[in-house]
């Protein structure tokens, strides 16, 4: 399909004003967001949008945020098998575990539940007696996930952490080994892993696994603090020391999100207003309290991609990254930035990564739709935008281009 110089001019034009939008209506990051108004939401699709952002705040180990906004979810949507669930998770991350295991039994005996919704509730169920130390019945509610020929990679991973507790290596091994390979990037489940090789004593095994946990989640204090042990155990010191630093910052940035969550949510609110100076000096605030804070990071760049300022936009984008280098939020603004200097396959590719990152958010997916509308690819510009049209139900993003239809032959 081509598409004449003059027309594909002005497409691009068009795709590159979406571009310098602000598109970090923060939605797609909570921490330190200012979130779209619940009274701009129309009511029927409330308990959608408090379910989306209510998972991001658990992505963001925001539990306690999680939980109210769950419950507000909950409240809103009751028959909601798929809401309960997330409530459940969400205890289960905040320790309400008695709350958690009475919303879950509900869920598996409500004729409402489909079966992959109860199937998940038991997934969370058997994750909630590990938690209570209550091995047997973590056994016994984990045994019907593990019936028929499709065995989820969550229901792998914790059938091999139930062996594990039970010093059955070879069974955990086996488990943990077919969560891998049904879902290899997953974090969680490489550090499982390695803490059962650790177990049998093989020491490479295990660094090898906890190594790939840590990139694929750097903010994994699991992660980092066994792999400390592991160098240690290998005589690798200087390798146990540099572990055994960066559990402390992760460590550190957790306990300051708590001092920093006021000048976030200051600078989100700045900058969804338009008072981009305002934004610059909060996030900059950040930074001397935390200066490799990979979400003020992130926001700097995202501001000054606003002022269309891109080698500050960049300078400060490769720094998240650098800090969290799957990040959906960073992968997207950087992505913006190099199609802003019409590096379009850099951009395709790094939006891509975003979407791999956090497969319930619509911008990469925008973004997407015009470089490919401005490039005239048709087939690509539909599924990105259909991809777009289905995310957004869920996390709006008012304010933004609407995308146009279909390009023509």
């Amino acid at each position: 399909m081509s598409v004449p110089n003059r027309t594909r001019t002005l497409l691009l034009a068009l795709a590159v004003a979406a571009l310098l939008l602000p598109a970090c209506r923060r939605e797609s990051r909570p921490a330190g967001s200012a979130p779209t108004p619940l009274s701009q939401i129309p009511e029927g699709e409330r308990s959608s949008f408090l379910l989306n952002r209510g998972i991001r705040f658990l992505a963001d180990g925001q539990n306690s945020e999680a939980v109210k906004v769950l419950e507000l979810a909950h409240q809103a949507d009751p028959a909601s098998a798929r809401i309960a669930v997330e409530l459940a998770r969400a205890y289960l991350r905040d320790q309400k575990l008695g709350k958690a295991r009475k919303i879950l039994k509900e869920t598996l005996t409500s004729p409402a539940a489909t079966a992959e919704e109860k199937g998940r509730g038991r997934e969370v169920l058997v994750e909630v007696l590990l938690a209570e130390g209550n091995l047997d019945a973590a056994k016994q509610a984990c045994a019907p996930l593990l019936e028929g020929g499709n065995v989820s990679a969550v229901s792998r991973r914790l059938s091999g952490m139930i062996a594990y507790r039970e010093g059955d290596s070879k069974r955990a091994l086996s488990e943990l080994n077919e969560a891998v390979r049904l879902s290899p990037g997953d974090a969680e489940t490489r550090t499982a892993l390695g803490l059962a090789l650790l177990q049998v004593g093989d020491l490479p095994g295990a660094a090898a696994a906890l190594e790939e946990a840590a990139r694929l989640d750097p903010g994994s204090e699991s992660a980092v603090g066994n792999l400390a042990k592991v160098y240690d155990r290998q005589g690798r010191d200087a390798d146990a020391e540099s572990a055994r630093k960066r559990f402390q910052e992760i460590h550190e940035m957790r306990s300051l999100r708590q001092k920093v969550e006021p000048l976030q949510v200051k600078g989100a609110e700045a900058y969804n207003a338009g008072r981009l100076d305002e934004a610059l000096g909060s996030f900059q605030a950040i930074l001397k309290i935390s200066p490799r804070d990979p979400e003020a990071l992130a926001h700097l760049g995202s501001v000054y991609i606003a002022l269309q300022n891109l080698e500050e936009a960049e300078r400060y984008l490769k720094q998240a990254l650098d800090v969290f280098p799957e990040d959906a939020f960073a992968l997207t603004e950087m992505g913006r930035v190099r199609a802003l200097r019409n590096d379009l396959a850099g951009s395709a590719e790094l939006l891509q990564r975003a979407a791999r990152s956090n497969p319930d958010a619509p911008e990469p997916h925008y973004f997407l739709a015009g470089i490919f509308y401005a490039q005239g690819r048709k087939e690509d510009f539909v599924r990105e935008k259909a991809a777009f049209e289905r995310l957004r139900k869920t996390s709006p993003m008012p304010g933004v281009i609407e995308l146009p239809e279909t390009p023509g032959p």
